[in-house]
């Protein structure tokens, strides 16, 4: 009798913990998509502003030290468009996605022209490549903070030139 509640428990804690990291994978692949849609489906397809609302969540914040004025959903609609007027065709490549149940991270290649003012800058009319990665702090599947870093030293050089 004492074996066969043995083996109930260790059968029970086997299945508990399989559970939890089925749940902690499901959530990874989950938050991957929702990083994936917003860069194939929001920024190279044009759906940035349709996506804010399933891809953000409504207390997001900007972890970066140039950042929209607002929080929330309405600092990513600025910043989308801030980035629109500025470089209306930016094309991205993920070249890295990485995600647990909590976080993101995404390294990209951009590709885009300088239409717009941004970055002290007035609208040069130059094509532009770049890297950038960002981490994201996941909430509900949905990003609830961001952090970007990017070469904006080698994208100012560039539209100089």
């Amino acid at each position: 009798m004492k074996n066969l509640q043995l083996s109930f428990c260790l059968m029970t804690g086997i299945l508990l913990t399989s559970c939890a990291a089925t749940k902690s994978l499901k959530l990874a692949e989950a938050n991957k998509e929702t990083i994936r849609v917003w860069y194939e489906e929001g920024w190279n397809k044009g759906q940035n502003e349709k996506l804010i609302p399933r891809v953000f969540h409504p207390e997001w914040s900007d972890g970066n030290p140039i950042r929209p004025e607002s929080e929330g959903l309405e600092g990513m609609y600025e910043l989308v468009r801030f980035y629109k007027e500025a470089f209306p065709d930016a094309k991205f490549k993920i070249t890295h996605l990485f995600a647990d149940a909590d976080y993101a991270a995404v390294r990209y290649e951009v590709q885009a022209t300088h239409m717009g003012e941004a970055f002290g800058m007035k609208p040069t009319g130059k094509k532009f490549t770049s890297t950038g990665i960002v981490m994201y702090d996941m909430k509900e599947g949905k990003i609830y903070r961001s952090w970007q870093e990017l070469d904006l030293m080698g994208i100012m050089n560039q539209l100089k030139e």
